[in-house]
């Protein structure tokens, strides 16, 4: 839960374009708050909260904004390195480098975050690519 509360929230704020500031007044909670739910380490947000946040992610497709945030993730994650990561994905799943960058920016973070392979590993792969 916890992993999937970090990605929704963060991938929620994506997808609506809305900074840390202004997603911690629609969820009545101080700034540090929010990004503490976003880097996961609030450790117990409390069942108020946990319904705020399923209020705003209502009308949404979790599973797809937990993709998002994920995808979000991991490019900070691995930084200079998620070129080879992305090059890493044609060799591990077939997705193409060159159509995944055509993508609007949302699904492009979307398909990143919906890989579940050890990032590590594929970029192992993309740097043997």
């Amino acid at each position: 839960m916890e992993e999937d509360l970090k990605n929704l929230v963060l991938g929620f704020r994506k997808h609506t374009g809305k900074t840390q500031t202004e997603l911690a007044s629609e969820l009545e909670v101080p700034t540090d708050i929010e990004t503490a739910l976003e880097m996961g380490t609030y450790r117990q947000p409390t069942e108020r909260l946990k319904g705020k946040i399923g209020n705003l992610v209502s009308e949404c497709d979790e599973n797809e904004l937990i993709q998002i945030g994920r995808g979000y993730r991991i490019m900070d994650e691995l930084g200079p390195d998620f070129k080879y990561y992305i090059r890493g994905l044609e060799q591990a799943r077939g997705i193409d480098h060159e159509e995944l960058h055509s993508q609007p920016e949302e699904e492009f973070y979307r398909i990143i975050g919906s890989v579940n392979l050890d990032e590590f590993e594929v970029v192992n792969m993309g740097r043997q690519a």
